[in-house]
């Protein structure tokens, strides 16, 4: 599976599956429509020099993505649910960890909703920790901050 650098004309289908991803998982929680917030964050990412988002591509464009902020920050790692259960997160995941690597980044950081028990088994099979540290989230669940080392 092919990993590359997002661009520009990427953004609409991240922020699609950003929020095709995030319904899925928060389920009935009725979230407010961030699509400009969303277009706005991501057009940012892709062209700060600091930041990289980096997509997987099937027949349509991407359906699969992983933005990574400093300072060494997951920010997110989203795929569309009709690609889930394929490796796109892995290659994603994978291919994000390599850029840390080769940036000499040795720890890395992400939040994960309490609620989202996939993506918490996803992220604690590839080694990450919980840090101890939370905030606020959603339907009485925190956000769980994770830590990795990056080897």
């Amino acid at each position: 599976m092919e990993v590359r650098t997002a661009r520009t004309e990427d953004v609409d289908a991240l922020v699609t599956i950003h929020q095709v991803a995030r319904r899925t998982y928060y389920g009935d929680l009725e979230i407010p429509d961030d699509t400009r917030e969303l277009r706005d964050a991501y057009t940012i990412s892709i062209q700060a020099t600091d930041r990289l988002v980096l997509c997987v591509d099937g027949a349509h464009g991407p359906f699969g993505f992983v933005s990574l902020g400093p300072p060494a920050r997951l920010v997110g790692l989203y795929v569309d649910p009709a690609h889930w259960l394929r490796g796109a997160g892995s290659a994603l995941h994978d291919a994000g960890v390599a850029a840390w690597r080769e940036a000499g980044i040795t720890e890395g950081q992400l939040e994960v909703w309490d609620g989202n028990d996939r993506a918490k088994a996803f992220y604690l099979r590839r080694g990450w920790q919980p840090s101890g540290d939370r905030r606020d989230g959603p339907l009485g669940r925190d956000f769980v901050v994770l830590g990795l080392k990056v080897v």
